[in-house]
């Protein structure tokens, strides 16, 4: 059963709400199998609504901070009444709890990773590493982390260098910028695989710069697996062996000595990210866009709390490793191979005009020394990219690149995107050209550096170039394959876990899409479970009372567009597919209003996705669905009920 908090008005699961003289809604006769009714029962017992709203948590507690980034934002930044409209708006509260963050580990009792010096940050990461035990708190204090200090890129600021070239009201930077010889990088979702570049370069990078710059990779792998594979030996008998890609992860780290440290300890819940909302939603997709995407918010979080270096794994920071003139990265389709990076509209193809110095600490040097005291990939004087962010701790402008990240999740996707009409003979697109969706840079998450560059008023020419010191690369191997995304193995035996990351992810489209069910968003995850079609079945079952304090689904997105062209649809058993009724047209869905003009819209594409106008039935209360949708045991063809819809 689900547990309701007391709220003013949401319809409770039992009693869906219905606008005066509407008329009850159809409920479909015959219950599902008792395997899909059991796992829907469990899910609806697992949740508790509304749940608690991604409203920050955490406030920036520099009140001149706080009203310039009001002022670069928008006015009720921070504001009680504001965060939780829009949190509870755009995102919804976390009914089951997924989104909550652990407690500090006890060795960190006492430290406070968000006031580290940053000649401490190099010692507290070599002892936090998961490379060896756990340290003790003891190990960890100022006068520990002293004896072992970090080298440092500084240099001083006095009068108008102080304001970074930024108007007068803006916040000013200290008067000793330091900047830690740390370079950062981060794989999330599963252990670095040895057949990615990250693993050559990264070890080449710390060997040459060994003693010189620490090299950190930041990974969501709990500690408890690498105590595990430290402390237990392997499978006998050539038997399959679970820990056998952290053994490898541990051996390579320990061999080259990089620090493995986890982000859930210390970006806990008494030092949480600024992002940790965004963070969580884009981790729980479970697919490489997803962890890209949970990289992108990360790499900020890391730099603006410890300052330093972050580099993406597929850049070559090596001085001895510089990648050869000709070298060529996989491409899904020859028209955009090309050496280096291969942009995505065809603007450039080659390596980044080298600017800067030649090495890691040199680099560093520079940035702390630049007007505007850090820097990002400037690859040409008009070209920047977020795979390179160096600056210190806490500078202003990562700020309000955060609250520029934030900002995005409490939007909706169309207003993120060009989004230009069909002309009225249907020719035309909507949302990004279907040609390169699949290359396109997250609008959530990987362009918010070029919004935050436009509103400081700087270019890239401005900015310190990384190269040669950071040779720019990109693997994109968070791409899909082009003929779709392949189904995400769940290797434990009970579904639930998945289902519930499903209904987390349903939540938020649900609210982010004006109602609508992006069965596109969950297909992956429910194909890679032992029997998809109970999975389906169950998820459908539950969700109208999951989703109880939403409002009514109005669509479902059910197709998309693979790069070879060819159609992913989502095909869903009869059990499930009975409980959707795509007769209806609500007077508001996601599509509504694509068309000026156009009163009967049946379906409409954005960013390769197929949405249609629909509504999701109560679940059946008895007997056994045969795969047709019945109202009260009569066939129907159209229920033409549309008055009263709710709309999101």
């Amino acid at each position: 059963m689900i547990r309701t908090a007391p709220r003013p008005h949401p319809p409770t699961p039992t009693s869906p709400a219905r606008t005066a003289g509407q008329a009850a809604e159809p409920v479909v006769g015959q219950a599902a199998e008792p395997a899909a009714e059991e796992l829907a029962r469990r899910l609806r017992a697992a949740a508790c609504l509304p749940g608690p709203s991604a409203a920050p948590t955490a406030w920036p507690p520099d009140a001149a901070l706080v009203a310039w980034l009001r002022r670069m934002t928008y006015p009720g930044l921070y504001t009680w009444a504001a965060e939780e409209n829009l949190a509870r708006r755009w995102i919804g509260g976390d009914i089951f709890g997924s989104r909550r963050l652990p407690q500090a580990p006890d060795f960190l009792a006492g430290t406070d990773v968000r006031r580290l010096a940053p000649h401490l940050v190099a010692p507290l990461l070599r002892r936090v590493s998961m490379t060896r035990p756990a340290p003790s708190a003891a190990e960890l204090s100022p006068a520990a982390l002293a004896a072992d200090a970090g080298r440092v890129s500084t240099f001083r600021r006095d009068g108008a260098a102080r304001c970074w070239g930024q108007p007068e009201h803006t916040p000013p930077l200290p008067g000793t910028i330091t900047i830690p010889h740390v370079v950062h990088g981060i794989w999330l979702g599963r252990p670095l695989p040895e057949t990615n570049g990250f693993w050559v370069n990264y070890a080449a990078a710390a060997d040459s710069y060994a003693g010189q710059v620490d090299f950190v990779l930041w990974t969501d792998i709990p500690r408890a697996c690498f105590d595990s594979a430290r402390t237990t030996p392997p499978t006998p008998d050539g038997r399959p062996d679970p820990l056998t890609p952290v053994r490898a992860l541990l051996a390579w780290a320990t061999a080259h000595g990089i620090h493995l440290v986890s982000v859930a300890e210390l970006f806990h819940a008494n030092a949480p990210m600024t992002l940790h909302t965004p963070y969580a939603l884009e981790l729980n997709r479970g697919l490489p866009q997803g962890f890209a995407a949970a990289s992108d918010h990360l790499r900020v979080e890391v730099v603006h709390r410890f300052g330093g270096l972050y580099a993406d794994g597929d850049l070559h920071l090596s001085p001895d490793a510089t990648p050869p003139p000709g070298e060529r990265a996989a491409a899904p389709s020859g028209d955009l191979a090309g050496d280096g990076y291969r942009l995505f509209r065809g603007r450039w193809h080659g390596r980044p005009e080298a600017g800067g110095p030649a090495r890691l600490p040199e680099l560093l040097d520079r940035v702390a020394a630049s007007t505007y005291g850090f820097t990002l990939h400037a690859l040409t004087d008009e070209i920047v990219l977020n795979d390179v962010i160096a600056a210190p701790a806490g500078h202003p402008a990562l700020a309000l690149w955060l609250e520029g990240a934030r900002y995005n999740y409490l939007r909706d996707p169309r207003d993120l995107y060009a989004v230009r009409a069909p002309q009225a003979d249907g020719s035309g697109w909507q949302g990004e050209p279907v040609a390169w969706t699949w290359a396109v840079t997250a609008m959530r998450t990987g362009r918010v550096h070029q919004w935050l560059l436009a509103r400081l008023g700087i270019g890239a020419a401005d900015l310190v170039k990384p190269a040669p010191a950071v040779c720019g690369y990109s693997e994109l191997s968070w791409l899909p394959p082009v003929d779709g995304q392949p189904p995400v193995a769940c290797p434990d035996p009970d579904p639930l876990p998945t289902l519930v990351a499903c209904v987390n992810l349903l939540r938020w489209q649900h609210l982010s899409r004006s109602g609508d069910l992006c069965l596109t968003a969950v297909a992956p995850l429910v194909r890679g479970l032992s029997d998809p079609d109970t999975a389906w079945t169950a998820l459908l079952l539950a969700f109208r009372d999951l989703s109880a304090d939403l409002g009514p689904v109005t669509s479902v997105t059910d197709r998309r567009r693979n790069q070879d062209r060819t159609l992913d649809v989502v095909v869903l058993p009869p059990d499930a597919e009975a409980l959707l009724d795509r007769t209806a047209t609500p007077t508001t869905w996601f599509g509504s209003g694509s068309t000026p003009g156009a009163t009967a819209v049946r379906e409409y594409w954005f960013l390769g996705e197929r949405t249609v106008p629909a509504r999701l039935l109560p679940a059946p209360a008895h007997g056994p669905l045969n795969g047709r949708r019945q109202y009260g045991g009569q066939q129907a063809v159209n229920s033409g009920d549309t008055e009263g819809v709710l709309g999101v």
